[in-house]
């Protein structure tokens, strides 16, 4: 490892706390900004979205009136590989509710995802979410898929 991959890799994990920043503190248009121009999001059930104009609809629509803070998405053990300006990053998702439930802990979850240099910053190009348990669903499977989440009250 030389400097140069430990200032990318740093880069990249900053990147992507910038994500569950702007998704707790309800700014789709900043996260919207994380991506490239052609990035894209597919979180499953949820759908998916191609470009940033996607995105920015998209996380308007399930984000732009909430309350900052109503969920937490931490996001915890980075596998990323760097081969120039291209990146792939693996990371684990725990989100919780702060309101409206008895029981925190909403849903466990991989993100895989990759990133691009752009102009000599990085940003996300792709993100899929795969869904491990929930607290409706339980352990997902192919026989046990994740279909939806209880409605959040604020």
């Amino acid at each position: 490892m030389d400097l140069q991959y430990l200032l990318d890799l740093e880069e990249i994990k900053q990147l992507r706390y910038s994500f569950a920043w702007a998704l707790e503190t309800s700014a789709p248009d900043d996260l919207a900004d994380l991506f490239t121009e052609d990035g894209w999001i597919d979180v499953g059930p949820w759908g998916r979205m191609d470009g940033q104009d996607a995105i920015r609809r998209g996380y308007t629509k399930a984000y732009g009136n909430a309350e900052p803070w109503t969920a937490m998405h931490a996001v915890t053990n980075p596998r990323i590989r760097i081969d120039g300006d291209e990146a792939t990053g693996t990371w684990y998702l725990l989100d919780c509710s702060t309101v409206g439930f008895e029981q925190p802990l909403r849903v466990l979850g991989v993100y895989d995802e990759t990133y691009r240099r752009v102009d000599g910053t990085w940003k996300m190009s792709s993100l899929t979410l795969r869904f491990k348990w929930s607290e409706v669903t339980g352990h997902v499977t192919p026989q046990n898929p994740m279909v939806r989440l209880p409605r959040r009250e604020q």
